[in-house]
């Protein structure tokens, strides 16, 4: 990597930042394991949220509680991960195409699928890598965590650059939220926890209408769940899950740029018939046993769930309207064993498999009317997918100020292909042979004092093609997974009781990176991010918590082949140079809190050729209060306070001549009455 006079002025500072903290320590005492954790949580209730990974990762790894979340009411679920740190918000806002995240120097467009989601610990990603977390309502939630980095030896699939987790809750409370918002939104959210003899019941119900911001964004949707867990005895514990959700929603479509700016609540008259519908249905198993009283913990998941999309969609005036249909089934068992066969070593291990049944169908629609004929089948793919993946690492705690982990994981990928529009034998295929997709990880902590903890990890992640390109019948041009290599050094500093720093230098490079635009494969060639993280959280009274973040992004294209040369040290496309995120609340009286969270993000380009400006900066402010007393609970939720413009922006081209544009929601509050039982 060539580095240039701007590189050389941020490792000289990032030398600077991590030599300080060594500074700031008189030497290196004896300190419990405890201080040997890097994370940053934002939030303090607890109530039957188990963290997955806490104290085993050595990174950028980040909690949101309940308690960030409760006073929450977006249309799209995702928009919860606005106060994590280094995490970027695509806010299409298309329907059932709303918003997807992205982190570390990823785009969240859908060009690279990159993160790996889970809830309860089951995979929630669609075969292209899309995250899918509508079934999710905010009162439904237990926590959310956040690794990111290439360190993590549990996943293959997807934890490209990380994963987010996502825990239903558990606990044994009983509340019913009714919410009342701008553009007539209208919300349910029930949640009831019991336990009869040693059968624990959570059953939650949600519920949410709402004519939206912009013109033509109706929606509807909707989540009924329910979890069951037997208690054998203290060791042993058997769980069933099962969730259903629809989402029904209208389509603004996307506007040109001075449209976008001058008429915002517009809906692109084109776009009329622009709308669909998914659901999900999902159901799992989940056993956890200890064994040799408890230093032995196996734990296993079966699961099934369908993700299914009926969307009409027309981009432009001059395109056409069609009708994508997405139909995937997936299932799965993932086993995994954690033994403490030492005082001083842990054995962890895992063996997960997934198939995937995947049917895809785009057709052109005659008349631009839904109730036009067929005119012409645009595609036809039925994919079959299976993924075998397992891991082994090794976890040595030589002294009370030193811990590390080391691993690998392995993953192999099989499957067959059939393009129903052609009759002939070129219409089957299978993925290619990649054989099998060695990893390596690494993590290490270093406690250098009571309060001071230094850490590093290191690994390797795969991204694979997906859709027709994952498959080959001899005509293929992409035959092999990308390889990413990642690494991050950083320290993480309490320097008090209620105060907590964590700032870290990170890198990933791929081999040869890939996107998807237009639903076109194109390699982008050997890629490079790097990055700085920095984290707060200060209480600094009873009363006042504050916590911020902010994370800084660099991107470079370092080589390609002949055909793109003229990309060679462009910044990667969708990709912000910086996003933060600060916030905090202050309990007034006993029953008054006030909260403040300010979150934003720098542009990007829209292409790799790095032409047509950038876009989609912004900084919005979202303020909130509550109320409450023996009778309930009232929350008053301001967002975008400030009612300024903010947009997400796309080129289908490589010059930003003609891009697309979809602005986000203006000034807008909800009140809701929250009642406990």
């Amino acid at each position: 990597m060539k580095l240039t006079r701007s590189r050389y002025g941020r490792l000289i500072g990032l030398t600077t930042l991590l030599h300080l903290p060594m500074l700031l320590a008189q030497d290196i005492l004896d300190s419990g394991i405890d201080a040997l954790d890097p994370v940053v949580v934002i939030g303090d209730v607890d109530d039957g949220f188990e963290a997955f990974a806490s104290g085993k990762l050595a990174g950028s790894y980040d909690i949101i509680k309940r308690d960030q979340l409760i006073y929450e009411h977006p249309d799209d679920t995702l928009e919860l991960f606005s106060k994590v740190p280094g995490v970027t918000l695509s806010r299409y806002n298309q329907g059932i195409i709303n918003t997807d995240i992205s982190i570390r120097g990823f785009a969240g467009d859908g060009t690279t699928p990159h993160g790996k989601l889970l809830i309860d610990g089951i995979p929630s990603n669609l075969h292209n890598g899309f995250n899918e977390l509508d079934q999710m309502f905010p009162l439904a939630i237990g926590g959310i965590e956040v690794f990111k980095g290439t360190g993590d030896v549990r996943f293959g699939l997807y934890n490209i650059a990380g994963n987010y987790q996502v825990s239903s809750r558990t606990d044994l409370a009983r509340e019913i939220q009714l919410t009342y918002g701008s553009f007539d939104a209208r919300e349910i959210q029930a949640y009831w926890g019991l336990k009869s003899g040693n059968l624990t019941h959570n059953y939650f119900l949600g519920w949410r209408e709402s004519n939206g911001y912009r013109d033509h964004t109706d929606l509807r949707k909707y989540t009924l769940s329910g979890r069951w867990s037997y208690e054998f005895d203290d060791a042993t514990r058997l769980s069933l899950i099962a969730r259903t959700s629809s989402y029904d929603g209208e389509s603004p479509g996307y506007l040109d740029r001075e449209t976008a700016r001058t008429d915002p609540r517009s809906s692109a008259e084109f776009a009329s018939e622009d709308g669909g519908e998914k659901s999900v249905d999902h159901i799992s198993l989940h056993f956890d046993k200890e064994l040799l009283g408890g230093d032995l913990t196996f734990s296993a998941k079966a699961y099934y769930q369908n993700f299914e999309r009926n969307r009409w969609v027309r981009f432009s005036e001059a395109g056409s309207l069609r009708n994508r249909i997405d139909d995937q089934d997936m299932s799965g068992l993932i086993t995994s064993l954690e033994w403490n066969f030492h005082d001083q070593w842990t054995l962890r291990a895992g063996l997960d498999y997934e198939y995937q049944d995947v049917l895809e169908q785009r057709f052109q629609v005659a008349g631009n009317t839904r109730e036009g004929a067929i005119e012409r089948v645009r595609r036809n793919h039925r994919y079959d997918l299976e993924i075998l993946g397992g891991f082994v690492s090794v976890e040595h705690n030589p002294t009370d100020w030193l811990r590390w982990n080391a691993g690998v994981r392995l993953d192999h990928l099989d499957g067959d292909f059939e393009n129903l529009e052609i009759a002939d034998a070129t219409r089957f295929g299978e993925v290619h042979d990649f054989g099998v997709i060695v990893q390596p990880k690494v993590n290490l902590f270093v406690s250098l004092s009571d309060s001071l903890t230094a850490f590093a990890n290191a690994g390797r992640s795969f991204q694979h093609p997906f859709g027709a390109a994952l498959y080959t019948n001899g005509d293929r041009s992409i035959r092999d997974v990308s390889i990413n290599d990642g690494w991050e050094v950083g320290f993480k500093w309490d320097a008090t009781d209620d105060l907590s720093l964590r700032a870290s230098y990170w890198q990933q490079q791929a081999s040869d990176e890939f996107v998807v635009v237009d639903d076109v494969p194109r390699n982008v060639g050997e890629t490079d991010r790097e990055g700085i993280d920095l984290s707060l959280s200060w209480n600094p009274s009873e009363q006042l918590s504050l916590w911020g973040n902010y994370s800084y992004t660099s991107s470079e294209i370092v080589s390609t082949d002949s055909t793109r040369a003229a990309t060679r040290g462009n910044r990667l496309r969708g990709v912000p140079d910086y996003t933060f995120s600060i916030g905090g609340s202050y309990h007034i009286t006993e029953s008054l809190t006030a909260r403040l969270h300010v979150d934003g993000q720098g542009s990007y380009f829209v292409n790799e050729n790095n032409q047509g400006g950038t876009f989609g900066g912004y900084t919005l402010v979202n303020a909130g209060i509550d109320y409450e007393k023996d009778w309930g609970r009232l929350s008053l939720q301001l967002n975008n306070l400030l009612d300024r413009d903010f947009e997400y922006v796309f080129d289908f081209g490589d010059t930003g001549a003609a891009t697309i544009h979809s602005p986000g929601d203006g000034i807008n509050a909800s009140l809701s009455y929250t009642y406990e039982f």
